[in-house]
């Protein structure tokens, strides 16, 4: 993966078995200290606007669809 700026990396072409452990990784160091948040972004012609996302940690938010776009709900 390339790091593109301070603690963002890519990968346009990261197969769905590598993401998934990748994943799995980070819930396990997430779920051993929670601090922060995590995104992952990825390109899924299945989802809305063909991008998938996952998220972990702070600031709590919902992702949430409307009229075929992702929006970002601010959870209270």
């Amino acid at each position: 993966m390339l790091e593109i700026a301070p603690t963002v990396y890519i990968s346009p072409r990261m197969n769905p078995g590598v993401r998934s452990r990748a994943w799995e990784t980070l819930e396990g160091w997430f779920s051993a200290e929670p601090q922060g948040s995590v995104v992952m972004v990825w390109r899924d012609m299945n989802e809305t606007g063909g991008v998938g996302i996952k998220t972990l940690g702070e600031p709590p938010r919902e992702l949430v669809e409307v009229d075929g776009l992702w929006l970002v709900k601010r959870v209270l």
